[in-house]
C-alpha cells in the first residue's frame, strides 16, 4: 500500500528523505519509537498547536512521553514492518480547536470519501535499502474536499507549511542519529 491508494490526487504535498547508515531494522525501530521529548522543535510546535484547546479547558496528555507517530492527529492506517507506515484520515486542521471529530475510515473509505468541510490528510514513512544506506522518506498529502475548505486550508497552509517541513526534517535527523549511534545487541 502507498499514499496513491488513499489520497491519489492531493492539492498539497511535501516530501523529505534521508539516507541513514544503520541497519534497516534499527531505523524502523527508531522511527516507531522516537519520543516527542527527542524532538524539541516538534514538541514546541505541537504544544502550540494544542494551546487553543488547552486554554478552552480540553485535556490532553503530556506530549513528551508519546511517540511522534502517537502525536500525529491522524491514525495509523497501515504498517508493513520494516518498510512502510501510513497515517491518514479526515481533518479540519485549520480550525482553531481542531474542528469536529472525524469519522474513522479505512484506506478505501478515505479514498472514496466525498463529504464536504474536510481535508483528506495522509502521511507516509517509507524505508528502502540503497547502495549508500537505508533511505527513509516521508511524504505528506492533503486534499481539500470543497472550495470553502480549500480557501480556509490554503491560508492555514501558508502559515504552517514551513513548520511542518521543519518537523519532518527533524524527525528524519533524529531517527538517523539514534539509529546510527545506538548500540543494539545482535
Amino acid at each position: 500500500m502507498n499514499l496513491d491508494n488513499v489520497i491519489p490526487n492531493p492539492q498539497f504535498r511535501m516530501c523529505h528523505s534521508r539516507v541513514i547508515a544503520a541497519p534497516l531494522a534499527d531505523v524502523w525501530d527508531e522511527l516507531n519509537t522516537v519520543p516527542m521529548s527527542a524532538l524539541p522543535l516538534g514538541l514546541v510546535l505541537e504544544s502550540l498547536r494544542l494551546l487553543p484547546a488547552k486554554l478552552s479547558g480540553q485535556k490532553h496528555p503530556s506530549l513528551a512521553g508519546l511517540t511522534f507517530l502517537d502525536v500525529t492527529p491522524i491514525p495509523v492506517l497501515f504498517s508493513e514492518p520494516p518498510h512502510v507506515v501510513i497515517s491518514a484520515g479526515l481533518s479540519q486542521a485549520w480550525r482553531l480547536l481542531g474542528g469536529s471529530t472525524p469519522p474513522v475510515l479505512d484506506a478505501a473509505g478515505l479514498r472514496d470519501w466525498t463529504g464536504t468541510g474536510w481535508l483528506k490528510v495522509g502521511m507516509e514513512f517509507r524505508l528502502e535499502s540503497t547502495p549508500k544506506g537505508n533511505l527513509l522518506s516521508t511524504e505528506t498529502r492533503i486534499h481539500a474536499m470543497d472550495p470553502d475548505t480549500m480557501r480556509a486550508f490554503t491560508a492555514y497552509w501558508f502559515v504552517i507549511r514551513p513548520f511542518s517541513d521543519a518537523i519532518r526534517r527533524e524527525v528524519l535527523r533524529v531517527v538517523a542519529h539514534r539509529a546510527e549511534t545506538t548500540q543494539r545487541p545482535r
